[in-house]
C-alpha cells in the first residue's frame, strides 16, 4: 500500500472511531481490563498439505503439485473495544515441481496457481463496539461478502486474498447491517514473487443487508473498482446489484431453498470501453434434514468484446471447479447447474462424512454456442481432537470442452489442520 493511500486509511480510522465514541455520544461498550488484550486472544495455525492433480488437453505434461501452507497468528481480545490481529502464510511445494505456478516458466504442465511465498496474510486494528453495534477496521484483512460472488478471500488455493482497506459496519438499526469498505489494494493469490501478486485501486464497496423480510435476506450493494495500474483500466467497472437467499420450512423435516442475485455492471473511471451488462442467477432448492438439491442458472452477460466480470470474487466457488471460467468470456456465460450436499450415515471413523457432486451445462451467452459440460464430486471427512480438527477431502473435477478451451480433468487430495479459535484463558483452564 503506498503512503498516501495508508494516511487516508489510518486518517479515516481515527475519524471514524472517535466520531462514533463521541460524536454519537453513545455509551461506550469493552472490556475495561487491559489485560483481556491477551486472555481473550485467539490463535492462528492453519495447516493445509495438498496434492494437486490436472490432465489438460494441449499439455504435453500432467501437473503434479505437492504444497504445504502454513498460517499462523492471533487476534488480541478487546480493550475497550479495540483490538489487533495477524497472520503470515508460507507455502512451499514438496519435491518436484512438476506443475505450471504461474511464475516458474514451466508451461508444459497445466496451472496449479500456488507458487511458493511467504507474506503478511492479514494485519489490522480493530474497533468493535467501542459504541454500540458498530465495527471498524483497517489493514489487511479477510473479506467475505455473502457468497463470495463479487468479494472473497478465494480460501480454496493455499495463498488467501486478502485487502488492505479500511471497513465500517453499523447495524444499530434492528435487522439490519450497513457496510462501507474502501480498498486501497488488492492481495491476490499468485504471491509477493509474480506481477499479478498485488493490484493498487481505488476501490469503493456500499452494502446494505436486511434480515426483516422473514425468512428472506435482501442484500444490495454496489461496488466501484478504479485500478491504479493503466494496464488494469480494462477492469475498471461500476456494479450495482441485489442478493436474495431464504429457506422456509415445510411439512417433515423438509425445507424450501431459494437464491437469486442481479447485477448491473458498466464501465467506470479510466476504462476505455463504453459497456453495460447484466448478470443474475436464481437457484431454487430443497432439503431434507442436512441433505440438499440444488438447481441453478447463472448468466453473466457478453457482447463480443467485454463481459460482466467479478474480479474479487472467489471464482472457484462458481462455474464449475474445474476453473474454466475465472475470466467471463467475451461472449459472456450461461451456466445450468445441479449440485448435490448428502452427509453419510456412519459411526466412528465413518462419522461425519459428507458427499457432494456438481454437474454443468455452459453456453455462450451471446450467440448460444455450446462451451462444453462438467462434472465435480467431492468426499469430505472431519476429526475433531479438542484443541482444533483435521479435515480430509477427495476432489473430481472432469470438463469435457465442445467450442471452449479443451478437456481438463483434476483431482485434488486434502489434509488440513486448524486449531480451535478457543481464547487464551480457554487454554489456560479459565474457560
Amino acid at each position: 500500500m503506498n503512503q498516501v493511500k495508508a494516511a487516508f486509511l489510518a486518517t479515516g480510522f481515527v475519524i471514524a472511531t472517535t466520531a462514533l465514541s463521541l460524536g454519537l455520544g453513545s455509551e461506550v461498550l469493552g472490556s475495561e481490563d487491559w489485560r483481556d488484550l491477551y486472555l481473550d486472544a485467539t490463535p492462528v495455525l492453519d495447516v493445509r498439505y495438498r496434492f494437486e492433480f490436472v490432465d489438460q488437453d494441449g499439455r504435453p505434461e500432467d501437473a503434479k503439485a505437492n504444497t504445504v501452507r502454513t498460517r499462523a497468528g492471533f487476534e488480541t481480545g478487546r480493550f475497550y473495544g479495540l483490538g489487533a490481529g495477524f497472520d503470515v502464510e508460507w507455502i512451499e511445494a514438496i519435491g518436484s515441481e512438476d506443475f505450471n505456478n504461474t511464475i516458474n516458466g514451466k508451461t508444459r504442465y497445466p496451472v496449479v496457481a500456488d507458487p511458493d511465498d511467504e507474506q503478511i496474510n492479514q494485519l489490522f486494528i480493530v474497533s468493535e463496539d467501542t459504541v454500540p453495534d458498530t465495527l471498524v477496521k483497517l489493514g489487511r484483512q479477510r473479506i467475505i461478502w455473502d457468497n463470495s460472488r463479487f468479494i472473497g478471500n478465494v480460501g480454496f488455493r493455499q495463498n488467501e486474498q486478502t485487502f488492505d482497506a479500511l471497513r465500517g459496519i453499523v447495524s444499530a438499526i434492528p435487522d439490519t447491517a450497513l457496510e462501507y469498505v474502501y480498498t486501497a489494494e488488492v492481495r491476490r493469490i499468485f504471491g509477493d514473487d509474480s506481477p499479478a501478486g498485488s493490484l493498487g485501486l481505488d476501490g469503493h464497496g456500499i452494502r446494505a443487508q436486511y434480515k426483516g423480510f422473514e425468512p428472506l435476506t435482501v442484500t444490495p450493494f454496489a461496488l466501484l473498482l478504479d485500478y491504479d495500474s493503466r494496464s488494469q483500466a480494462g477492469l475498471d467497472s461500476q456494479s450495482y446489484g441485489v442478493l436474495l437467499d431464504g429457506r422456509s420450512a415445510l411439512d417433515g423435516d423438509w425445507s424450501l431453498l431459494y437464491a437469486g442475485s442481479a447485477a448491473f455492471q458498466g464501465d467506470y473511471a479510466d476504462n476505455p470501453a463504453d459497456f453495460s451488462h447484466w448478470y443474475y442467477r436464481v437457484e431454487p432448492g430443497v432439503a431434507y434434514n442436512n441433505i440438499k438439491l440444488k438447481a441453478g442458472y447463472e448468466v453473466l452477460e457478453g457482447d463480443g468484446t467485454s463481459a460482466f466480470q467479478t474480479p474479487l470474487a472467489t471464482l472457484h466457488k462458481f462455474n464449475g471447479l474445474a476453473d474454466q471460467f475465472l475470466t467471463t468470456p467475451p461472449d459472456g456465460l450461461e451456466d445450468l447447474y445441479l449440485s448435490l450436499d448428502v452427509p453419510l450415515p456412519g459411526e466412528g471413523w465413518l462419522s461425519d462424512l459428507a458427499f457432494k457432486a456438481g454437474y454443468h451445462q455452459f453456453w455462450a451467452e451471446q450467440g448460444g454456442s455450446h462451451y462444453g459440460s462438467e462434472w465435480d464430486a467431492g468426499i469430505f471427512k472431519k476429526f475433531d481432537v479438542g484443541f482444533g480438527a483435521f479435515n480430509l477431502g477427495a476432489q473430481y473435477a472432469s470438463y469435457n470442452a465442445d467450442s471452449f478451451s479443451s478437456d481438463t480433468d483434476k483431482l485434488w487430495l486434502t489434509l488440513q489442520f486448524k486449531i480451535s479459535t478457543k481464547p487464551l484463558r480457554g487454554y489456560l483452564g479459565g474457560g
